[in-house]
């Protein structure tokens, strides 16, 4: 009799212990999924363990199924909601509230549900119970629906533990990895204990009683286990000092306490030695469950509390129904007891609670208290209670007055700050600023009040801070006190003086930049206009041809000097300003005419001279007298400056030029923006005809041949006419539109070599001129080359014509183009040599061709001794350096017969012919051919 009522306290005790568990995780967080799950799985096994227990000591058979039905609600749901909260913790993606997914789920809960707990014609008898020493046992038919029940618990929970071990593997956190192990051995350790107690010793030893409800237990305490250490969004905050073993013990002996007390009013204790009397043991056996009770109210905290108010709850439900069923006032002591136990432990509960908060609030009063004096003494802010102009000492909070970060950022103790006030720490320019800001706040007029002053050191240093001053009262009452509270900005204030040098002066030169200037005109453009204005805009533009030859640290270093030699021109009235790296501008004022400002001029000419001279270049100068209307257009009174410096120093080629605006410098801008203008329409498309070729013969001075034509790029202005090339081309590079429209010359070239190669001329080559931004334009050389192979022609006939700007560029650079024209057989020469930037040295790194001589060369050769003049050895270098010779602009016979006694290879000019259009320059080749056959056999 004993071991029956042993089991089913066990299966009762298990029953409570999980049913406590359920109710305390669903408390914390009810609206989480995981929570729901969690309980309804506890309420499952509940549901089972309690059916077992009530079956185990059923007096009959039949009392005996009812309770097992009743267990079946518990234990056929229970693998269902098993996988569902593990499809929950491990993030498994499944179609929330979609009614076929939870019928699938809970689809054999179901099947189960009408097998082994509805009493039906297909299952008429689910369970065999025969009564053992350990009460009623079911003993396993293994019928068609006890298999199903088998595959159905198993199936399930092997899905879960897949489930479990895909989520610790696939994730790199190690606790994860952690949880999912211990989980998995819990429930495999649970299936394996099941199912050989529940079907396989249950088939074998019809004796041994079921005991998976017990064995459930183990994932459960898994399950906390991993609560209690840091959880996984299944409850917050499970309280740690909570042990579960105990609980489960303490509710186990209760249960055999009350199992006892059950013996006392049926007798049990009648018979044998025991010399206590019936009410005696009663008595005994109520304190003890009191002692349980409160002991698990008072040991386990919340989860304790829960246990014992459920037990004794149900004890006195139990009690109540004992007295209405057997009509006895035996149990009313009992019915006392219990609910006596439930109102004490509720209010030891309460008085816990209260007294833990109160505790809390003490200990955050103790915490504050500390925080706040570590606050005030670790502060990175200095912090000062002020009264008046004087440092205080605040009696309420004995030395808390003036923190050792106000020490630290003045440089003074504690007590010097005591004998000063602060109008004698303060700078003497900021305490008016001071004063007048806290006369209002000391008036009422503001609450508080912050700026930035400096303060002075013992040393004499000074340290800026930022100061916020605001009332103070340590009682909470109206004082005279004040708060002040100061952070060192020194630091910021170094960096903001640094940032804005760095924003208003150019580092190289120290000057004032460009937005300084205008921010001055605009400043001075709403003063009284009491004198003259001017500005005086330097061009140091040439100053970039000293980069190839010296490098670029050189040019840095000339600029720098350039700019220190102008400073000596600075005073109120000429202020000097860098507004570009090779642009200064100086904005003078009161200057008493035109003729003084001239002379200013001319003075910053010589010394700009005396750096520049020695390297054969100059500057260009651009002035313009301000009026009180351009004063008021900044923008448009830089553009008309900017245009004539830029005019300056075009025009700067024997010296330093000076040009003051006026309407001929606008008519000049107006030309070059409406030459752009057209030249923009001619590279769309429109009217492209206004820009033409022009070929220029060049003749092969050993056999007097035409041997070849050079390209000329014209203009033909609607409005201006033709314009010379030097203006349109600079314009166009000006501009970037020399791209496009160097793109439309280069097909107008190969379609008369196309042309010469019809007529029968295939020995005809023609060069073309290029600028170098077109040629250093990102796969020009393909497109070049795919041009050439689209109309057949023989690249050998064809030469491009770089300016001397070439040597301005990096060797690497331009000779990675070059290659690439010359392995397809594309000849490349240098145009006007001699002139500007070219050299042999850097002529001998090039991979070019041929040369082509400038015409200032064979100018001279006119008005010099044959034996003086240094073409012919101009000839001689280039030869021995394996290039061919062109000379440009031969007029005369004399230089014709110069050229061809010194070997030159090929010349052109107008004593051969001027440049001739398409038509008239096959005409000419025609005639030059039956000139050549007349006179010595020429063949084409």
């Amino acid at each position: 009799m004993l071991s029956i009522w042993m089991v089913s306290l066990l299966f009762l005790a298990v029953g409570l212990v999980v049913l406590a568990s359920g109710i305390f995780t669903l408390q914390y967080n009810h609206q989480a999924p995981a929570n729901r799950a969690f309980f309804a799985l506890t309420v499952a096994i509940t549901i089972w363990s309690s059916g077992m227990a009530l079956s185990t000591i059923a007096p009959d058979a039949a009392t005996g199924e009812i309770w097992r039905r009743f267990s079946a609600i518990g234990w056929g749901a229970t693998y269902a909601i098993l996988l569902h909260f593990v499809l929950i913790i491990t993030d498994k993606p499944y179609p929330y509230r979609k009614w076929w997914f939870y019928g699938c789920l809970y689809l054999p809960a179901l099947i189960m549900l009408f097998a082994f707990v509805i009493p039906n014609r297909m299952n008429p008898y689910p369970y065999l119970l025969h009564y053992t020493n350990y009460g009623w046992i079911n003993v396993a038919q293994n019928n068609v629906w006890d298999w199903i029940f088998y595959l159905y618990y198993i199936g399930f929970t092997v899905l879960g533990l897949v489930f479990l071990y895909q989520w610790g593997k696939k994730s790199s956190d190690e606790s994860i990895k952690k949880k999912s192990r211990l989980i998995c051995l819990a429930i495999i350790i649970a299936l394996i204990l099941g199912t050989l107690t529940d079907v396989v010793l249950s088939s074998l030893y019809s004796e041994l009683p079921q005991m998976a409800p017990v064995i459930m237990l183990i994932p459960v305490l898994a399950i906390y286990h991993i609560l209690q250490k840091d959880s996984f969004g299944i409850t917050e905050g499970v309280d740690r000092k909570t042990s579960y073993m105990n609980i489960f013990i303490c509710v186990l002996m209760y249960l055999i306490l009350t199992a006892m007390q059950f013996f006392v009013l049926n007798g049990g204790f009648a018979k044998g030695p025991v010399t206590l009397d019936e009410s005696t043991i009663k008595g005994i056996i109520v304190q003890l469950q009191m002692f349980i009770s409160l002991y698990l109210v008072l040991k386990e905290n919340r989860p304790g509390y829960i246990v014992s108010f459920l037990m004794n709850a149900i004890a006195l439900v139990a009690t109540v129904g004992f007295m209405i069923r057997f009509n006895s006032t035996e149990s009313l002591p009992g019915i006392i007891s219990h609910t006596g136990v439930l109102v004490i432990i509720t209010l030891i509960r309460i008085y816990k609670e209260k007294n833990a908060a109160y505790i809390k609030k003490i200990n955050t009063q103790i915490v504050k208290e500390k925080f706040y004096s570590s606050v005030f003494k670790q502060a990175p802010v200095g912090i000062a209670i002020m009264n008046g102009q004087k440092h205080t000492r605040y009696e309420e909070f004995a030395d808390i007055n003036i923190n050792p970060m106000y020490e630290q950022i003045l440089g003074r103790t504690k007590e010097e700050l005591q004998n000063l006030t602060w109008p004698e720490i303060t700078h003497p320019e900021d305490i008016a600023v001071n004063l007048a800001y806290y006369e209002q706040f000391e008036k009422g007029n503001i609450d508080h009040y912050s700026l930035e002053k400096r303060l002075i050191k013992p040393d004499g240093s000074v340290v800026w801070v930022n100061m916020v001053i605001a009332p103070f009262s340590a009682s909470g009452e109206k004082s005279d006190d004040h708060v002040c509270i100061i952070t060192d900005i020194t630091e910021r204030k170094e960096m903001e003086a640094a940032l804005k040098y760095s924003n208003e002066n150019v580092p190289l030169t120290g000057l004032y930049n460009r937005s300084v200037m205008e921010r001055i005109l605009k400043r001075d453009a709403l003063l009284p206009w009491t004198d003259k204005r001017g500005l005086v805009y330097i061009n140091l533009s040439s100053i970039h041809a000293l980069n190839p030859r010296y490098g670029f640290h050189y040019n840095q270093v000339m600029l720098k000097k350039i700019a220190n030699s102008l400073k000596v021109f600075c005073n109120d009235n000429y202020i000097l300003f860098n507004t570009y790296d090779d642009r200064f501008i100086f904005y003078v004022k009161g200057y008493k005419d035109k003729n003084e400002l001239l002379v200013f001029c001319e003075a910053v000419a010589d010394t700009i001279n005396s750096h520049l001279y020695i390297h054969g270049i100059t500057a260009g100068i651009g002035v313009i007298e301000i009026d009180e209307a351009q004063m008021r257009d900044i923008d448009e009174l830089l553009r008309m400056l900017l245009i004539t410096s830029e005019m300056a120093a075009k025009n700067n080629i024997k010296g330093n030029s000076i040009i003051f605006y006026g309407p001929e410098i606008e008519a000049q801008a107006t030309r070059e923006n409406e030459i752009s203008q057209e030249l923009t329409e001619i590279a769309e498309g429109i009217r492209p005809e206004r820009l033409y070729l022009q070929f220029q013969p060049i003749i092969d001075l050993s056999s007097n041949r035409l041997c070849a034509f050079e390209a000329l790029a014209r203009l033909n202005s609607e409005k201006y006419g033709l314009i010379p090339p030097l203006e349109f081309i600079a314009i166009a590079e000006k501009n970037n539109m020399i791209v496009p429209l160097g793109e439309k010359i280069i097909l107008q070239a190969l379609s008369f070599l196309k042309k010469l190669k019809e007529n029968g001329h295939d020995n005809i080559s023609v060069s073309i001129n290029i600028s170098m931004i077109q040629l250093l334009n990102a796969g020009f050389a393909e497109k070049f080359i795919d041009s050439i192979k689209e109309r057949h022609l023989d690249p050998e006939n064809i030469g491009i014509e770089l300016t001397e700007s070439v040597f301005t560029v990096e060797i690497e650079e331009i000779n990675t183009v070059i290659n690439s024209l010359k392995a397809a057989g594309i000849k490349i020469l240098i145009d006007d040599f001699g002139t500007g930037y070219s050299s042999f040295a850097r002529g001998s790194e090039l991979n070019i061709d041929s040369i082509k001589i400038d015409k200032c060369f064979i100018d001279k050769l006119l008005t010099v001794k044959p034996e003086e003049a240094i073409t012919g050895d101009i000839i001689s270098i280039a030869h021995k350096l394996g290039q061919c010779v062109i000379a440009e602009g031969v007029e005369q016979e004399k230089q014709r017969c110069y050229l061809r006694d010194y070997d030159c290879d090929r010349i052109q000019g107008y004593l051969i012919s001027k440049p001739l259009d398409e038509e008239a320059a096959l005409a000419f080749l025609n005639e030059k051919m039956s000139s050549c056959q007349n006179s010595a056999g020429y063949q084409d």
